[in-house]
């Protein structure tokens, strides 16, 4: 789906931007959602060769390349497990002592820019600074105040609305029952993630072992059972990032339910799994507190 489609208001803002040829070179684009549309879509008004009112055709050599991900001097950096590496940002540094390979500009997107090491951040800051020849950074986060503040006061922010009503309506569009929608478009920062979950029967199954947990405990269930439970619901999230979802879906259910100290409670447990506690031992803490 088009950038246009997601983010009108952005779009609208950058296609001017573009059109006087005032694109700054460094963004940190906030909340995830059509963020890396947005990043590619001016990545190809770089690059390409058939420019109408400053914005890309979209249909050329160099646009379908860039959309593609396989256009040599466009760069997209991802986490390598956890982090993104310090290796990782000095490799990209060594580009950029020369021009780019096809033209004299090359463009950077980070996805997950929060999860920079600190060593990699501080390696990026004199490019972002005073970069050595025509480079345009975007740096994608869907967690801005985990950005390291070096980074952003260097970066001209740019906060993307999470457009959750119309993820919602697109799934219930293209199949999905209404309260799965519902809680999908809560916790996703695309569209291709939320078709990913809508249509992944176990982790729509994990929902209702979720919203089962949550009733149990609205009632006052014994403590034994919730533990029950708790043992039961942990093998359905294998990854850490289905882990995640797990901790915001639960927080997304109290609140819902009107139970905030039960979701102040989640949000505890998750910070002890962000320091590597297990899944299991983290989502006991919201029955302990």
């Amino acid at each position: 789906m088009a950038i246009s489609d997601l983010q009108p208001e952005l779009f609208a803002r950058f296609s001017q931007v573009l059109k006087h040829d005032k694109l700054h070179h460094a963004f940190l684009f906030s909340g995830g959602f059509g963020a890396m549309e947005m990043a590619i879509w001016l990545a190809q008004s770089r690059f390409c060769l058939e420019q109408k009112d400053g914005l890309p055709c979209g249909q050329c050599r160099e646009c379908r390349l860039v959309a593609a991900n396989d256009f040599t001097d466009l760069h997209i950096v991802k986490p390598d497990g956890q982090t993104i590496k310090t290796q990782q940002i000095r490799d990209l540094l060594l580009t950029f002592s020369q021009s780019g390979f096809e033209t004299n500009r090359q463009v950077v997107v980070i996805d997950g820019a929060e999860k920079l090491h600190v060593n990699a951040a501080n390696a990026l800051l004199k490019s972002i600074e005073e970069p050595e020849s025509e480079i345009y950074i975007f740096l994608l986060t869907a967690s801005e105040n985990m950005v390291l503040e070096t980074i952003k006061s260097r970066a001209q922010v740019i906060t993307f609305p999470n457009q959750s009503e119309f993820i919602q309506q697109f799934l219930e569009q293209t199949g999905t029952l209404k309260t799965d929608a519902t809680i999908i478009s809560e916790i996703v920062t695309s569209l291709t993630d939320a078709e990913e979950l809508a249509g992944d029967k176990a982790f729509l199954e994990s929902i209702r072992q979720l919203e089962k947990f949550t009733k149990a405990l609205a009632s006052n269930v014994n403590i034994d059972e919730a533990m029950l439970q708790i043992i039961q619901l942990a093998p359905l999230f294998k990854d850490k990032k289905m882990q995640g979802l797990a901790f915001n879906i639960l927080a997304i259910l109290f609140v819902k339910n009107r139970q905030p100290q039960w979701a102040q409670n989640v949000f505890t447990a998750q910070k002890y799994w962000r320091a590597n506690v297990n899944f299991q031992a983290s989502l006991e803490k919201i029955i302990l507190g």
